[in-house]
């Protein structure tokens, strides 16, 4: 009696231990597959220097993640934010000579989340913050002549599908580089825009918009906003795919090329969707495949100087947490490069 007692509670507690692993398998899956997605390794976008010299990048260690400056090619590799617990310095970007950056520091608290907009000096010194409003801003650039900012700014957070998921109801606005003169630009509350980018003479800022149509469903578009006039005009890749999702985009300096990352389906699993990088005209034409990883491609970077560009694959998409890994290659497809960070001692994350 006391065997078969014995028995039946080992195979209560093997099918419990069974239970649980899958639950938070799930929940793993399900957590780190969201906006906040990164526990420890580095981030998922990266900015370049007008010299072609250097790069910015946040690093996580345990889910807060600091901004760390290397040479190009990932060495020298050393740290320049130290943000709170429970705070991430994230989206740096180069002002155009190269003597600041922006980032958002976000911050996760009890059932909140914000990010705010912060300026200071490429070497790390003299942090301003800019915001004054609890908002969820999603990303910025510098104007040409880094007077201006340009940033976007979510009113919601949307639960939802992993495409769909994320900061929702976003438009564009602009500030002064003191903090002064805040001007909304745009008055749409599209569901989604992102990746902003500007031409080197200011007058074209580029970012992607996501809509969602009740017959249509969720697409997206390359938009080219004139600085002066506020015009949009709406820049749609001539696909062969099922779908219409670009997930990232950037302007080349002179406005004439747009790489991006667009969805396409998996071909090893129809229901699945894979993000490459791909090359087209500013008005939609000659679109070209620069990468073939089967896996995300995030936010391209162009260099100044020569037809390159930076790129950030996740090694791990479709199977586990994100392992994001930086990449160089020719906007031809050739001379692509692993780029491996010389990560020096993490220093901790006092403020």
């Amino acid at each position: 009696m006391k065997k078969q007692t014995l028995k039946l509670f080992t195979i209560a507690l093997i099918g419990f231990v069974i239970i649980i692993s899958v639950l938070l398998y799930f929940f793993s899956e399900r957590f780190t597959r969201a906006w906040l997605p990164i526990d420890n390794g580095f981030g998922e976008t990266v900015t370049l220097s007008p010299d072609d010299k250097s790069i910015v990048f946040p690093f996580y260690q345990s889910g807060d993640g600091a901004l760390y400056k290397a040479n190009v090619d990932g060495s020298e590799v050393n740290q320049l934010t130290y943000p709170r617990q429970a705070e991430s310095h994230v989206h740096p970007r180069y002002s155009s000579n190269g003597d600041k950056l922006l980032f958002l520091s976000q911050e996760k608290g009890e059932g909140n989340l914000k990010q705010s907009l912060y300026i200071m000096n490429s070497d790390g010194s003299n942090l301003i913050k800019l915001s004054k409003d609890e908002e969820l801003i999603t990303d910025a650039v510098f104007s040409e002549d880094d007077n201006s900012i340009y940033y976007l700014v979510a009113q919601d957070y949307q639960e939802g599908s992993e495409l769909e998921e994320g900061p929702t109801n976003i438009d564009l606005y602009s500030i002064s580089a003191t903090g002064e003169n805040k001007e909304r630009l745009t008055h749409d509350e599209s569901l989604k825009k992102r990746s902003l980018s500007l031409t080197e003479d200011g007058g074209k800022l580029g970012f992607v918009e996501w809509v969602k149509d009740e017959g249509e469903g969720l697409n997206s578009s390359y938009v080219m906003m004139d600085t002066n006039t506020k015009e949009k005009e709406y820049v749609n890749p001539e696909f062969n795919f099922e779908t219409n999702i670009i997930y990232s985009a950037k302007l080349s300096p002179e406005g004439d090329i747009i790489a991006f990352s667009a969805a396409s389906e998996n071909p090893r699993k129809k229901s699945q969707f894979i993000y490459e990088m791909y090359t087209m005209d500013n008005e939609g034409d000659e679109v070209k495949p620069v990468t073939s990883f089967r896996t995300l491609i995030t936010e391209p970077v162009f260099f100044r100087d020569k037809e390159r560009v930076l790129f950030i694959q996740d090694q791990s998409w479709l199977r586990g947490k994100p392992n994001y890994k930086l990449w160089a290659v020719d906007i031809d497809g050739e001379q692509i490069q692993s780029i491996t960070l010389q990560m020096p001692q993490f220093s901790g994350t006092i403020l």
